[in-house]
């Protein structure tokens, strides 16, 4: 008997320190997969991109150009063009999307009236509606402004919409029960809830408002990035095409990280919770 329970004790202890292993190296084990599957993406790049000619080059010559591109060439002072569009952009989709699911939220009214909209829009392909914008507002910042917004804001809006009409009754009814006025029913209650969901569509808008300054761009009156991008289309020059799109999409990896190292303080009370 007594032997019987050293043995299951010797286990547990052996799969406690398993687990704890585990555990402790789950960071590094999703760090080392990650950096294993962009080490295969870039071998099938550089094997693929000798078999293609001029419309696909290997990788050693893409980050040969971009080099060239940021020393000496135009991408930095484009992206200093993109730079204030893109911030613009991210901003007025920020203020307006949180705002707007927060009205609509407790409006029910001005939902009622206005929330189809949202959704007609939503599903509209953007692009369809640049011809319009050009019409209306011409060819200039504000209306690359509203195309960028237009494609970058729902995730926003939709995310802090549906969080703040999740919160569960009672939390509301214990906050009335506690006499809690207006504001304080916002400052403990809606925003605390709501900012996991505004956070979520935020870190989904930081790429799609680089997507937005792009198409923007593109179609109105090209400039930036997306000059770049579009001599390079017409000089069938593949390897600045590919650099740009490789420096746009690391970009867009930098800041996602930065929105998701912002949600981790601001939701700090998340993490633990979940362990």
């Amino acid at each position: 008997m007594g032997e019987r329970l050293t043995t299951a004790a010797r286990t547990e202890s052996f799969g406690r320190r398993v687990k704890h292993v585990r555990s402790a190296g789950a960071s590094w084990i999703r760090v080392a997969c990650y950096a294993s599957s962009i080490v295969l993406l870039l071998g099938v790049w550089q094997v693929l991109g000798h078999s293609f000619g001029i419309l696909f080059v290997p990788f050693t010559t893409t980050m040969g150009r971009l080099w060239e591109m940021l020393y000496g060439g135009p991408l930095l002072s484009a992206l200093a063009m993109s730079a204030k569009l893109y911030a613009v952009t991210l901003g007025i989709s920020i203020v307006l999307g949180v705002s707007a699911g927060l009205v609509l939220a407790r409006m029910k009214l001005i939902a009622a009236a206005f929330e189809p909209y949202i959704y007609v829009l939503y599903a509209t392909p953007t692009i369809s509606l640049v011809p319009f914008v050009s019409v209306i507002f011409g060819f200039e910042f504000w209306s690359r402004v509203l195309v960028a917004v237009l494609i970058s804001i729902f995730p926003i809006l939709l995310g802090v919409l549906e969080g703040a009409r999740s919160i569960p009754r009672q939390h509301l009814d214990v906050a009335a029960i506690f006499g809690s006025s207006e504001g304080q029913l916002w400052r403990d209650v809606i925003v605390p809830y709501v900012t996991p969901y505004a956070m979520t569509g935020i870190k989904q808008s930081i790429a799609l408002a680089m997507a937005g300054t792009l198409v923007a761009e593109f179609f109105l009156n090209p400039d930036g990035v997306a000059a770049v991008l579009l001599q390079g289309t017409t000089m069938i020059d593949s390897a600045s095409v590919l650099a740009v799109t490789v420096f746009v999409a690391a970009l867009a990896v930098v800041l996602v990280s930065i929105g998701e190292l912002i949600e981790w303080r601001l939701v700090r009370w998340r993490h633990t919770a979940v362990g």
